[in-house]
């Protein structure tokens, strides 16, 4: 337990170390290894965020906490995409080999990950994301089994939004445990029922035929499904035109990835954002000088 109380700031763990050793000790009575390692896990992520200074009384955290949401659906929109692009690079030929599998098995990891933190399982969903973007890259870095039409693009491409990619799933694992959203299924059989419809969803988007302009579906689809699940009080918290931009930016981003969106739909999608964002500022700053709008 001392090596993680390093782990926090010196005046913050002067002040609190004795309440979090205590804490843990009581968490962690009589518990197994299991329990253990998770129990070090939140300690460590919660003094690292101390250290970056993305606790929930800061800005920054409260920030983290408004952009996860909509980080996790594009994340699960994007793989979607992705696993359609490459179900058509493998019907049109090619050899597949273990890069090709990982880079398939990342993506839905990716996509399995998004809809457990957006149906409430946020600690064990933001990590699984992260974890198939660790397989992503081990995949674009390994890069067998490339051969036939399209397949050296889609161990290419994707190198171009690794960065991005691995961004997002950090805003998702970053994002303070007293600000994740309140989980909106709480039950097992809700989760089941709710990953059963989203199973049929995706694969009705991904083996459909589909031809333009309705290939943008494969985009479109999977960012609605999303956008629904993390319901109202995602939208709500985005109280500020930086956090709509910043929030929306990353919908243009992956939007303008191969197989996603067109420019018209982009274009569309930019002036929304703008719109949005010069909405969510109005409504602010009359807030702010009406007392009993603001309060």
């Amino acid at each position: 337990m001392t090596t993680l109380l390093r782990l926090y700031p010196a005046a913050y763990r002067r002040e609190f170390g004795d309440e979090i050793a205590e804490a843990y000790r009581e968490a962690t009575r009589g518990a197994g290894a299991p329990a253990r390692m998770r129990e070090g896990a939140d300690v460590a992520g919660h003094a690292l965020r101390m250290r970056l200074g993305l606790g929930s009384a800061g800005r920054p955290g409260r920030l983290l906490a408004a952009l996860a949401p909509f980080a996790l659906v594009v994340v699960g929109a994007t793989a979607t995409g992705w696993v359609g692009l490459m179900r058509y690079a493998l019907f049109t030929g090619g050899q597949v080999g273990a890069g090709f599998v990982m880079l398939v098995a990342g993506y839905l990891v990716m996509l399995f990950g998004a809809f457990l933190a957006l149906a409430g399982r946020w600690s064990v969903g933001s990590w699984t994301v992260l974890a198939g973007v660790a397989a992503e890259i081990a995949a674009t870095t390994l890069r067998t089994g490339i051969g036939g039409i399209g397949m050296s693009a889609l161990f290419t491409t994707p190198m171009l939004v690794l960065g991005p990619t691995l961004a997002l799933a950090l805003v998702a694992v970053a994002c303070p445990p007293d600000l994740r959203p309140a989980p909106r299924i709480r039950t097992r059989a809700g989760v089941a029922a709710v990953l059963a419809w989203t199973l049929v969803l995706v694969g009705a988007v991904l083996t459909v035929p589909l031809v333009y302009p309705l290939t943008q579906l494969r985009f479109v689809v999977p960012v609605a499904a999303g956008l629904l699940l993390a319901g109202r009080p995602a939208f709500a918290r985005l109280r500020t035109a930086p956090a709509v931009l910043l929030a929306g930016l990353p919908f243009l981003y992956f939007g303008a990835m191969p197989g996603s969106l067109f420019p018209l739909a982009l274009a569309a999608l930019l002036v929304l954002l703008l719109v949005a964002a010069v909405v969510v500022s109005v409504r602010r700053r009359r807030g702010a000088r009406d007392p009993l709008v603001g309060g």
